[in-house]
């Protein structure tokens, strides 16, 4: 069986919203799941993907920034009678344990989605470390206000080479052993 469907992106969201001030990401369209299930003696395989496009605070300059979440799905769905014994209560990774005759995977689906956002992401750069997204300079940070306006660029102090901080270290050495 083939499923080709959106989830609840208010779902979504409210979910990421959770324990936070802010939305760091945002889905601004339902993202798409595209599984196969497919019978077998332990239960159903689900195989598949789910992506959608969302909007997540760049980790270099803070600007919201849209971006491709996706996730791989490989799961196998066991009923009650699926299982190997009665007793069976394992958490077994990738396998989602259901009763009746009905599973909701949303939750699963939604799940696996946010465990594949990174809170250090950042759009690809280019070697003058431009951002290929918004052309923005990545070599400066970017500091919002507190009242949420527009941001301020401050120019940050460019990092110190491993040399560079390999001659303090000794510098810094010999002073103490002296």
């Amino acid at each position: 069986m083939k499923i080709d469907a959106p989830i609840s992106m208010t779902a979504l969201n409210a979910r990421l919203r959770e324990g936070r001030d802010t939305n760091t990401v945002v889905f601004e369209d339902a993202p798409i799941a595209d599984l196969t299930l497919t019978r077998t003696h332990g239960g159903v395989l689900v195989k598949g993907i789910i992506s959608g496009t969302c909007k997540q605070d760049c980790s270099s300059c803070g600007d919201l920034v849209a971006h491709e979440a996706r996730a791989t799905i490989d799961w196998i769905l066991q009923g009650d009678a699926d299982r190997a014994a009665a007793d069976d209560d394992l958490d077994d990774p990738g396998v989602i344990v259901y009763q009746g005759e009905h599973v909701d995977l949303e939750e699963h689906l939604q799940e696996a989605l946010i465990l594949s956002i990174s809170p250090f992401w950042h759009p690809p750069r280019d070697a003058h470390e431009r951002c290929l997204t918004c052309h923005g300079d990545c070599s400066k940070r970017m500091w919002r206000s507190d009242d949420g306006g527009s941001a301020s660029e401050k120019t940050s102090e460019q990092p110190r080479s491993v040399s560079t901080l390999g001659t303090l270290l000794k510098g810094a050495l010999k002073r103490r052993d002296n």
